[in-house]
């Protein structure tokens, strides 16, 4: 090899050597050299392929779901559980984890631009890394929330373990499904005892029967939403069969939908008991519920308003801004590849606003409340087939919006759920804010980057023109002297802030790309040209039911 290139480059020297040799060599030859800052995504002189931070989404959030239970989750909690409370620190089972999960991390696997195969295996590896992980927590919460202890002679107590990994104090809401076992208590007598023995704000929502055993430990279930959905499954099909009259109660389970406040200790955990109360016990004040009224809810810190097509207006108290039309969903047509995002050159936007649907209240009368907006969207049904636009065929695709919010905070949740029924097209969720601004915040990988918003003036001459959309991680925000607004996600790494008529931004948030090919070589954003294989892959066009969560959180100064 060196003899060739001394061939093709005569009078230049060729060196074998390391990068220390090489480092050396720049160091004392002096050069004067340029000096570059910040991402080096400029497609001036080669592809960027950004369209990979949007392909299989599903892999995204898988992803995400992973790492923050692994690094925020597993191991925060491992550490404490060792250093202070004397557990053997799982290093060999958390590691395990951990290179299984680096096999989805090759920059074809986890930017989903492979073949089919290969995406299925990788959706393995992660439910593999998740289930291992998960029961690593179980294991310390079972350690750190031992069921003796000072209240070990009542027979009817359950212990409850809520962790917090994250390092610092905090009050949550929480829902959970207890599972009592037969004889039955007097729920109306029941009390939730912190460690110190001091009542804990607790409330009752739902007492059901249920029949004797069905196979499922739904106690084991870290996350009470996942309960609650796990036995809604059976609930729904086989309720004659499982549910019991009141008159059975003493040969049944009781199950109860409980909700509770914990106050929770930097990387520690609380230890709770329910239990019926003796006389000298006494509840403790409550707070008021979240307020539900209509279409809105209000927790005194904001208020939101939810229409029919999923978008809601968003009342801040704090500051008195209100901002409108949030969660406005947009979809177009994506004639690209598994590689890069594409308009086709005769473009058609389908938009929500104004879908006829149905708002309803999901819950309420408690510290967190919670409405739904279901719709259908009508949208093309694919491509046409000389992709120059979209076809004229159309297909409904329900749509279901949920938003939260929870006393104490100021965060709006989202939880948006879409049954991808079509092809060829991008979904994504608009925020319009009243922010005036001439750049955006958003997550990275080892800081916050502040971007500029796009200049129609820059790239048209690139091997491939900016594209204005961008990597994050865990948020984006706008803001300027009155405040501003962050946009959150679980998993969603594509973000576009682009300016208004009016100076004020708007984030477009990716919740989906549909395409069927790995690469193309037919359409303008990567200026014809092939950046891999002609393979088909069909898995790419993510058909089926998406369930996307991300959140608003608006703050001043």
């Amino acid at each position: 090899v060196l003899a060739a290139l001394e061939e093709a480059f005569p009078g230049t020297e060729f060196r074998r050597g390391s990068f220390v040799d090489y480092l050396e060599a720049v160091r004392t030859s002096a050069p004067t050299l340029e000096a570059y800052e910040g991402e080096l995504l400029g497609g001036r002189l080669h592809h960027i392929l950004s369209g990979v931070w949007s392909t299989r989404m599903y892999l995204k959030q898988a992803n995400e779901r992973a790492q923050v239970l692994l690094a925020d989750t597993v191991e925060p909690l491992a550490a404490c559980s060792h250093f202070l409370h004397g557990a053997e620190y799982p290093a060999g089972q958390i590691d395990t984890c951990w290179k299984e999960l680096l096999q989805n991390h090759p920059h074809d696997s986890i930017c989903g631009c492979s073949t089919d195969e290969v995406h299925r295996e990788m959706e393995t590896r992660f439910e593999s890394v998740i289930r291992a992980g998960e029961q690593l927590v179980r294991r310390d919460l079972k350690d750190l929330a031992p069921t003796v202890g000072p209240r070990a002679e009542d027979d009817h107590q359950t212990v409850l373990c809520v962790a917090n990994p994250l390092p610092f104090d905090r009050t949550e809401v929480l829902r959970r499904l207890v599972v009592l076992q037969p004889p039955a208590v007097d729920t109306s007598r029941l009390v939730l005892l912190g460690d110190d023995g001091r009542p804990v704000p607790f409330r009752i929502e739902r007492v059901q029967r249920v029949e004797r055993f069905w196979g499922i430990d739904y106690r084991v279930e870290l996350d009470g939403e996942r309960q609650f959905s796990r036995f809604g499954v059976y609930e729904d099909r086989f309720g004659p069969r499982i549910l019991r009259p009141e008159s059975e109660k003493d040969t049944a389970d009781t199950f109860l939908a409980v909700e509770f406040l914990a106050d929770l200790p930097a990387v520690g955990h609380a230890r709770l008991v329910l239990k019926e109360a003796d006389d000298d016990e006494v509840g403790t004040p409550m707070p008021d519920p979240v307020a539900v009224s209509g279409n809105e809810i209000d927790n005194g810190l904001c208020r939101v308003r939810l229409h029919s097509d999923g978008s809601f207006d968003l009342l801040d108290r704090t500051t008195g801004r209100e901002m409108r039309d949030l969660n406005v969903l947009e979809d177009t047509e994506d004639v690209g590849d598994e590689y890069d995002f594409s308009r086709a050159p005769r473009p058609e936007t389908v938009t929500s606003r104004g879908a006829g649907g149905v708002v309803n209240c999901v819950r309420a009368g408690g510290w967190g409340a919670a409405l739904s907006a279901r719709f259908e969207l009508e949208l093309p049904e694919s491509a046409a087939r000389d992709r120059q636009s979209r076809s004229a065929e159309r297909r409904p695709c329900p749509v279901e919006v949920r938003v939260e919010l929870r006393i104490g905070s100021p965060v709006v949740r989202i939880e948006t759920r879409f049954h991808n029924r079509v092809r060829d097209h991008r979904l994504r969720a608009l925020f319009p804010t009243d922010v005036v601004a001439d750049h955006v915040w958003s997550d990275g990988h080892f800081l916050v980057n502040r971007r500029g918003l796009p200049d129609p003036d820059v790239g048209a001459d690139w091997v491939q023109p900016p594209t204005g959309t961008y990597p994050q991680q865990e948020y984006s925000l706008v803001q300027g002297e009155a405040g501003g607004l962050a946009l959150l996600n679980r998993g969603l790494p594509e973000i576009e802030a682009r300016p208004r008529d009016d100076g004020t931004v708007e984030l477009a948030l990716t919740l989906l790309r549909s395409v069927g090919w790995l690469s193309r070589d037919d359409f303008e954003s990567r200026r014809h040209s092939n950046a891999g294989p002609t393979l088909f892959t069909p898995e790419a066009q993510c058909p089926g039911e998406h369930v996307f969560r991300y959140a608003v959180l608006p703050f001043e100064g």
